[in-house]
């Protein structure tokens, strides 16, 4: 049985992935899932043939999925093999040129963003969730959190070691910093990335999903409206 932890942002900010209500300080880390997007909606569709469905797993079986989400029940037939992926732990050594990646951020009061989270997509995620926003539910002051989701590209990655982590999650420790660009159709965000900042990438996993599950189903569209997918993210632990 895989342990999957729910950081604190996973209550504040999940976005077209995971919400739910709780406060959390703006260098809080996120939640994976949470690199995808940053609008409120339980159903985003990013354009008439896909869209993101996130909630908790109501019933599964081999065909279909049936998520509850805040909005009501969504189901979403399984186009088979379906593939499930997790947050895995990760260190700075994993961000290479042209890796796909989503950073949380919290603007600094020079204006620089300086990073609390790096989210590592694999190559098949590449593009998912592409662009730089702000997301709700950043707490304290510094203007709240933004998220980018893009390839990195220039970095001066300063590679350390990870210490273990009880959660599931490598605390990257390095003694200074490193600075690094992420490129995104139509622009680009500089972030600094200081000692401490934890890494995760997503990982294939070999999970049965259940009644329970807290999801994000990435979805393709059909003219009807009906949903299909291959692809599932566990956004967290089970209720």
């Amino acid at each position: 049985m895989i342990a999957f932890r729910r950081s604190p942002a996973f209550c504040a900010i999940i976005s077209v992935m995971i919400v739910a209500a709780c406060a959390q300080r703006a260098d809080t880390s996120a939640d994976t899932t949470a690199a995808v997007s940053s609008t409120p909606s339980n159903t985003v569709s990013s354009n008439d043939t896909s869209a993101m469905v996130r909630g908790t797993i109501k019933s599964a079986s081999s065909s279909s999925l049936v998520v509850t989400t805040q909005s009501g029940d969504v189901t979403v037939a399984v186009t088979p093999p379906l593939q499930v992926y997790a947050r895995q732990p990760a260190t700075l050594a994993d961000v290479k040129d042209n890796t796909f990646i989503g950073v949380t951020t919290v603007k600094q009061p020079d204006g620089s963003e300086r990073a609390t989270e790096i989210h590592i997509f694999p190559e098949e995620l590449r593009g998912l969730g592409e662009g730089s926003r702000m997301m709700n539910g950043g707490g304290g002051g510094g203007g709240g959190n933004r998220m980018t989701n893009g390839a990195v590209s220039n970095s001066r990655m300063t590679n350390g070691t990870a210490t273990a982590s009880r959660m599931s999650n490598g605390n990257v420790a390095n003694s200074t910093g490193s600075t690094l660009e992420v490129q995104y159709a139509g622009g680009s965000q500089k972030v600094t990335v200081p000692p401490n900042t934890r890494v995760t990438q997503l990982k294939p996993v070999s999970k049965q999903l259940a009644a329970g599950d807290q999801v994000v189903v990435t979805a393709k569209k059909a003219a009807d409206g009906t949903l299909s997918t291959n692809r599932v993210m566990l956004a967290g632990g089970r209720r």
